[in-house]
């Protein structure tokens, strides 16, 4: 029997290279060579993601476009700071 999907599949020797990159410290794994910064904030629960700014931290490197393609290396480091106002009591 042949998986319906087997024919959308890569061939063996062509598979995907996984990458893992952190944000905020917490580890996160992806197989895409590059990511928006928009799915990068999104994918480590920043959400809108609009209310943060991502700083890559190697250069210390701001993305200010949400939809700028970002090359993801192996242990890529970032960070998402939060832009909004902070609550006081």
């Amino acid at each position: 029997m042949v998986d319906a999907n087997s024919a959308q599949q890569e061939p063996a020797g062509k598979r995907r290279k996984e990458r893992g990159y952190f944000v905020n410290g917490e580890q996160f794994v992806t197989d895409e060579p590059k990511l928006t910064v928009r799915a990068i904030l999104e994918n480590a629960g920043f959400t809108p993601a609009e209310e943060y700014r991502l700083t890559r931290d190697n250069g210390h490197h701001v993305f200010d476009d949400y939809e700028t393609e970002v090359p993801i290396h192996d242990g890529e480091r970032f960070t998402a700071t939060f832009l909004g106002p902070t609550p006081t009591s």
